[in-house]
């Protein structure tokens, strides 16, 4: 059998290591391609390829994403990047003075800063909940974040997979707990889309954002 050398599958400098896909990750070969056709398709006529043609195709890529994801096409929501997404969705909440965003202390730095805007305003309180490492069972994990849940508890963020240490956090289980509790819960998928087998429905929280990236 032939085997390919992965770095070969992209356009990278061979004499560097590149390291940090994660923010401006480069695209395989085969994709850059068929990426720039698709360039060429839109510069040959501009108007006719927004104005009719990309609604189509928007919508046919949105129906096969949802099939892999597990979910209804219509839940779907296209945005720039995760980040931008989640930003919308955080400025878009009523909170109140009091009111707790209870996380943990392995989310993404960028999130973090925007939730503190988003407290310093409103008078939230953003509660980082220390997971300790090495991580236990999921049940142990669960259990240990939710005695960060208070009456005042309205929002839990949490990442799906952390971005400091790699963590895949029991999502569904949390998501579960906070919709008898009454609790919203927004995920921070960041590249699981692109990393493990996923299925949105199951998972049930309320709003999910993720890249198609690795």
């Amino acid at each position: 059998m032939l085997v390919v050398p992965l770095k070969s599958q992209f356009l990278l400098d061979p004499d560097v290591v590149f390291l940090n896909h994660g923010s401006f990750g480069a695209c395989p070969r085969t994709v850059f391609e068929v990426y720039q056709n698709w360039q060429l398709e839109l510069e040959r006529q501009p108007v006719a390829f927004l104005g009719r043609r990309a609604i189509g195709l928007l919508a046919e890529a949105r129906a096969r994403l949802g099939a892999y994801l597990g979910c209804e096409a219509d839940s779907l929501v296209y945005f720039p990047n995760p980040t931008t997404a989640l930003n919308m969705v955080a400025r878009s909440l009523a909170l109140q003075a009091g009111d707790e965003i209870l996380t943990t202390d392995h989310d993404y730095g960028a999130l973090d800063r925007t939730w503190r805007f988003i407290c310093k305003k409103s008078g939230a309180r953003y509660i980082r909940r220390a997971v300790p490492l090495p991580v236990g069972s999921q049940d142990e994990f669960v259990e240990n974040f939710w005695l960060g849940v208070t009456p005042q508890t309205r929002v839990i963020f949490i990442s799906h997979i952390t971005s400091p240490t790699a963590l895949i956090f029991p999502v569904t289980q949390i998501c579960r707990r906070a919709r008898e509790a009454g609790i919203l819960t927004i995920v921070d998928g960041a590249h699981a889309p692109g990393q493990i087998p996923l299925s949105l429905e199951t998972i049930g929280a309320d709003l999910y954002a993720g890249a198609c990236h690795n």
